[in-house]
C-alpha cells in the first residue's frame, strides 16, 4: 500500500506538472507600444458622446489634409481638424470640439489592451486643443452603435489647461488601468481649451498590449 501510494503520487505529481507546461505554452505572450498605427481604418465622428450611438461621422474636416487618419500617423506636422456642429470656418462656437473624436480598429491586434493615451498638440491656435476626453473599447462589428461600448477612461490628455505648451509637441502620456481587451477604439473630445472654429491635435495614439 506504501509503494502505491508513493507511485500514485508521483504520477499526479507528473500529470499536474505536464498540464501547468502545456497551459503555459499557450499564454500569449505580449507586446507592449502604439496600438494604433498609420494606415488603421479610421472613421471621424461628431455629436457623439460616450455610450452613446453615433450621431454624424465624416464631412465636417477642414480640409483632406486634416482628416482621421492624420491622428495617427506618427507625425507632428500633421493634424486632424474636426468643426464638430457649431464650428466651421470663420464661425467661433463655445466648445466645438466636444462630442467630436474618432473610432479606430487597430490592425497590429484584434484583441489589444489599451493602458494609456498620448497626445501631441497641433500647429497652430491653442483654443482648439483638446484639454478631457474618453476612450471606449469594443468587440462588436456594430460600432455606430452606442451600446457596443465599454468606458475605460475618462479624463485629461496630457496637454494643460492654463499653461500653453508648444506647438506640435508631445505632451505627458495618460496611463490608466485596464485589463480588457478590444477589437476597436472610440476617442471623443469632452472639453476644449477655449472658443475656436475648430478643435484639432497632431496626435492621439492609443498605447498598450498587443
Amino acid at each position: 500500500m506504501m509503494k502505491y501510494d508513493c507511485n500514485h503520487q508521483n504520477e499526479s505529481s507528473t500529470v499536474t506538472d505536464s498540464s501547468t507546461l502545456v497551459t503555459s505554452s499557450l499564454i500569449k505572450v505580449r507586446s507592449f507600444g502604439t496600438i494604433t498605427r498609420a494606415g488603421d481604418p479610421i472613421v471621424g465622428i461628431y455629436n457623439t458622446s460616450a455610450g452613446m450611438s453615433t450621431g454624424c461621422k465624416n464631412g465636417s474636416f477642414s480640409s483632406s489634409s486634416e482628416m482621421p487618419p492624420e491622428a495617427i500617423d506618427n507625425l507632428t506636422s500633421t493634424k486632424y481638424l474636426n468643426f464638430g456642429s457649431t464650428g466651421g470656418f470663420n464661425i467661433e462656437a463655445p466648445a466645438p470640439g466636444v462630442d467630436t473624436g474618432f473610432y479606430v480598429t487597430p490592425t497590429i491586434s484584434n484583441n489589444s489592451i489599451a493602458t494609456a493615451l498620448l497626445f501631441a498638440t497641433a500647429n497652430d491656435s491653442p483654443n482648439r486643443d483638446p484639454i478631457t476626453v474618453t476612450l471606449e473599447g469594443s468587440n462588436s462589428n456594430a460600432l455606430d452603435i452606442g451600446s457596443s461600448w465599454t468606458l475605460i477612461y475618462n479624463g485629461s490628455t496630457g496637454i494643460d489647461p492654463t499653461t500653453v505648451p508648444a506647438r506640435q509637441q508631445y505632451v505627458t502620456q495618460q496611463n490608466f488601468s485596464n485589463t480588457i481587451a478590444y477589437k476597436s477604439y472610440r476617442l471623443l473630445v469632452t472639453s476644449q481649451r477655449g472658443s475656436d472654429w475648430a478643435v484639432q491635435y497632431s496626435e492621439a495614439q492609443i498605447i498598450g498590449y498587443y
